[in-house]
């Protein structure tokens, strides 16, 4: 998983703030209800946002994420001595430790290629109770992404926490592979109050449904629904997630 942005604090101190909405956040905070989970891992926790949450209302919350400045500013925020925090991968987090793991943020994204991916998803059923479950989005391939993802269409202009105003952006430099499954190499652009600029290039994966299926049943997991959108809404051409639950079917 790519971390090298993750890990400039000046990219940190603008995550919040660049990923406002609680569409997504929300969704799982429900599902966690649904499913009667008492504890749910974050694995790719970010600044704790969501593990925070969880923790506060009731359930036992773990986050892990594999950079140290994310895991430092989840420790620092309000309410960040809740959870456990785990600065680390899949791999690191304990074996049976929780009944539902969540990977926000389109995380699922940042494993290219397919052994590491693969890898990851044994490591969550290691991670997961036997029925327990795993849920998480990954963007439908063919919706045109880097037409969508120009200065134009993806600027946004936030508050900075440290004061002022700051202004952010993505453009598509790179895509290989085809519209049904493909990686794609996109920079993002941060201007800072005091005028600095930074850029941080970010590469995703874009797997179709079948090859996110398929990896899923290998690694000893069934799907139980697919979502595309954060209402529950069908899987179409015309959604942008494939959000994805499936329960660990069998030992691995």
């Amino acid at each position: 998983m790519s971390t090298r942005w993750t890990e400039d604090p000046r990219a940190v101190a603008t995550y919040d703030a660049e990923c406002e909405g609680r569409s997504d956040h929300d969704f799982y905070l429900a599902l966690a209800a649904d499913l009667r989970a008492r504890t749910v891992l974050d694995l790719g926790c970010g600044t704790g946002v969501f593990a925070v949450d969880v923790a506060r209302r009731g359930f036992r919350a773990i986050g892990v994420d594999p950079s140290a400045e994310m895991i430092d500013a989840a420790r620092r925020r309000d309410g960040g001595d809740l959870p456990t925090w785990v600065q680390g991968t899949a791999a690191d987090a304990p074996i049976g430790a929780a009944d539902l793991v969540v990977m926000m943020g389109h995380v699922a994204q940042y494993f290219l290629e397919d052994e590491e991916w693969l890898s990851t998803l044994r490591q969550i059923r290691c991670i997961l109770t036997d029925g327990g479950h795993l849920a998480f989005e990954s963007r439908q391939p063919d919706r045109g992404w880097s037409a969508r993802w120009t200065r134009e269409r993806t600027q946004i202009s936030r508050e900075h926490p440290d004061g002022g105003v700051f202004r952010s952006w993505g453009e598509v430099t790179e895509v290989v592979g085809t519209s049904e499954s493909f990686v794609q190499t996109h920079v993002g652009h941060r201007v800072l109050p005091n005028g600095s600029e930074i850029a941080h290039a970010e590469t995703l994966r874009f797997r179709s449904e079948q090859e996110i299926r398929t990896s899923l049943q290998e690694a000893g997991f069934a799907v139980e629904n697919i979502w595309g959108d954060w209402d529950r809404g069908q899987v179409g051409p015309d959604a942008d997630e494939m959000i994805f639950l499936a329960y660990a079917s069998g030992r691995q």
